[in-house]
């Protein structure tokens, strides 16, 4: 399998976050015997208070240990009496049955696969029962009296409150869904194919699949929601093998059924909608054991499985069928999983999958996002070494440099660029990186003066693609996001998205994507104390932030001339570190990946490539905004209030200016003009949310009209 590199040290990492954050093998395993005598001490006190021959089992996450304190997993209770008896067929009814009720399972054409109808059987005799009803028998279309599932006695579970057959039960601590079901020690005839089906991988083992075997089914009266014979219909359940399978899960195994948990409700179940449920994953993990070498399921390979997984779920997503792990014929998507809902989770999965792990960062649940990226930048470092106080004084200048640098070029239509092939001098890693920023920005303003003229000047053109390209290593994505921005210009989509596809690829490393020239103290810390030569450093762990200065308002998107022009030289300026306004425009590297994504995506008519862009836009600026917030509740921030909340406020502007002006472009005209207005209260003064405000309202009333 190509494994790519730096998922081996990803995958290590979350492993450990994992394990910090409440998810190693001794905790799950403590929970897994809690539950077990929870499930007893149940079972002894229902016994002896209703003097009923019956037993209660405990399953779902908590049962199984694959849940922590934040993901607020129900339990799942079934009772069932020993009493009752279900049979598979007429010849295993034995003499000993005469004094309990029996019932046959059988199923015909109009019944969905994994459910059945439960046809009465004399006491006295192996002979079925028709046409014949009472208070639990119905007919059904074929005029076979059957058990309906609305009939259980389902008060001896004292749950809180009923709904059907079913019921919830509220205890401090957690919540319980019960229900009193069948219990048949047959194994079913529609799962049979289960027990013969050939395993390359041998997994689950024959020992465990005969155990499986002999604790057979339970049936649940509940009904397929598409089924015309709905309140007669039982279907069938395996979760006794189910919680068997998930307790021979290993310790990576594990860990990635709990993360496609935390992936399931950070990402897909959003806005108070379940669309997929813990039991899909499930399914999805053993059907990927069960067809993967056990080699493959080591600490080393998490992320990499977690990858799988998506993959497999976005498969069955694409072809609307989730097949059940005993049941092959059972969909689990029917009714479920259908048109533009179909689409939307189609679209987050194939986001997910393009990020390549970078996602795992972005996780509320146990602090793992929080916890993985600690890690990551947990390399101690004195921060007042000289070589990190040299560093930090070569970037901060770094960007007022090459502003001067390029118009002195631009001014005097410099030809010759081969003078940027080469440097020497004792700082040579410096210079590289300097010359490449130059060489992307000197691209950046020629481009821009030859799409000022009617006619451009093909020969320039070349001359500034070139230069684009030798500026495209400068660091992990502004150089190449200048060049796919060139390529917009052109109409070249193509080259576009595969620039941005690897732009996007790097980006799933973790890098310092602080969108500033002038490095943080955690940044810093990266650096080695012996070597000032950090080239390497720079050009795969930097990405700075995307710069465009007044000579290029003809080679940028239109919504950033607007950001160069959210001010005149002779309005009053209130920004901190600003004295006088020039006409630039910068934006964070990640928010404008996703933004020159969905402005190819758009071009291109891939209507669910685009909305994935879109959605990381929002989610990049949901983020930063709740990283100021807990800002602001430093007190040693708080004497800085104010120039805090300036530069915050100019750059969330930017942000949601570009949220808004994709939110337009797809003709969510009122979802735009939302946003701006949004723009506008964060920041009402040198706000370029006012230039799109106007072309918004035009067009909500040509609309209108």
């Amino acid at each position: 399998m190509n494994i790519p590199e730096y998922y081996e040290d990803m995958s290590l990492r979350l492993t450990e976050a994992l394990d910090s954050s409440g998810l190693s093998e001794d905790l799950r395993w403590q929970r897994i015997n809690t539950w077990l005598q929870i499930e007893d001490l149940d079972r002894i006190y229902l016994q002896s208070a209703f003097k009923l021959n019956l037993n209660v089992c405990y399953f779902g996450s908590q049962a199984e240990g694959t849940t922590t304190d934040g993901l607020l997993s129900d339990i799942d209770k079934v009772g069932y009496q020993k009493s009752e008896v279900v049979l598979d067929a007429l010849q295993s009814w034995e003499a000993s049955f005469a004094t309990n009720d029996t019932f046959l399972m059988v199923a015909d054409e109009s019944t969905p696969p994994g459910y059945v109808k439960l046809q009465l059987v004399q006491r006295d005799a192996p002979i079925l029962v028709n046409n014949y009803q009472d208070g639990q028998a119905r007919l059904d279309s074929k005029h076979r009296s059957v058990l309906g599932n609305k009939t259980a006695e389902r008060k001896i579970l004292l749950a809180n409150e009923y709904h059907g057959p079913a019921g919830r039960l509220y205890n401090q601590g957690f919540t319980a869904d019960v229900v009193l079901g069948l219990y048949t020690r047959y194994w079913p005839y529609q799962a049979s194919q289960w027990l013969s089906r050939i395993r390359s991988f041998n997994w689950p083992p024959r020992r465990i699949i005969d155990v499986i075997k002999e604790t057979a089914a339970l049936l649940v009266p509940v009904g397929h929601k598409l089924s015309p014979e709905q309140h007669l219909e039982w279907r069938l359940s395996f979760s006794f093998g189910e919680k068997l399978l998930t307790w021979k899960f290993n310790s990576t195994q594990y860990k990635c059924y709990v993360m496609l948990k935390f992936i399931k409700n950070t990402f897909i179940n959003v806005g108070g909608r379940e669309y997929l449920t813990s039991y899909h994953f499930k399914t999805c993990m053993f059907y990927l054991i069960e067809n993967t070498p056990n080699s493959l399921w080591r600490p080393h390979n998490l992320l990499f499985c977690i990858d799988l997984c998506l993959k497999l779920i976005l498969s069955w997503i694409e072809c609307n069928n989730c097949p059940n792990y005993f049941i092959h014929d059972e969909n689990m998507f029917l009714g479920r999983i259908m048109g533009s809902v179909q689409v939307y989770i189609a679209g987050i999965v194939q986001g997910l999958l393009m990020q390549k792990g970078s996602y795992i960062t972005r996780i509320p649940y146990q602090n793992v996002g929080e916890n993985v990226l600690r890690m990551c930048m947990s390399l101690p470092m004195e921060l007042d070494h000289p070589n990190v106080i040299a560093f930090r004084t070569t970037f901060s200048f770094l960007a007022y440099i090459l502003d001067l640098l390029c118009i002195f070029a631009v001014v005097n239509n410099m030809r010759d660029i081969n003078i940027l092939k080469s440097s020497h001098g004792p700082r040579q890693d410096v210079v590289n990186i300097v010359r490449s920023l130059f060489c992307s920005s000197l691209g950046n303003h020629i481009a821009s003066q030859c799409l000022e003229q009617k006619i451009p000047n093909k020969e320039k053109l070349i001359m500034a693609h070139e230069l684009l390209l030798w500026g495209s290593s400068s660091d992990v994505a502004s150089g190449n996001l200048k060049l796919a921005a060139f390529y917009l210009s052109q109409s070249n989509l193509d080259a576009m998205e595969q620039v941005l596809n690897h732009v996007e690829a790097k980006l799933t490393h973790i890098v310092f994507d602080n969108g500033a020239l002038v490095l943080d103290e955690s940044t810093l810390s990266q650096i080695p104390l012996d070597d000032l030569s950090v080239l390497n450093l720079v050009q795969h762990s930097f990405a700075f932030i995307v710069y465009y200065g007044p000579l290029d308002v003809h080679i940028v998107p239109k919504v950033l001339t607007f950001e160069m022009f959210r001010s005149t030289a002779s309005a009053p300026i209130a920004e901190p570190f600003v004295s006088h306004w020039i006409p630039i425009a910068e934006v964070r590297p990640s928010l404008y990946l996703y933004f020159l994504q969905y402005q190819c995506f758009h071009l291109q008519g891939r209507v669910a490539r685009s909305s994935v862009a879109l959605n990381n836009m929002i989610w990049i600026y949901n983020q930063e905004f709740d990283r100021f917030m807990n800002c602001m509740t430093d007190d040693f921030l708080k004497p800085y209030w104010t120039q805090t909340r300036l530069l915050y406020s100019s750059k969330a502007t930017t942000a949601l200016n570009l949220i808004a002006s994709c939110l337009i472009q797809g003709r969510r005209l009122m979802d735009g003009f939302k946003v701006l207005c949004k723009s506008m209260k964060l920041k009402n003064q040198h706000n370029a949310a006012k230039w799109q405000i106007a072309t918004c309202i035009t067009c909500i009333i040509r609309t209108s009209k």
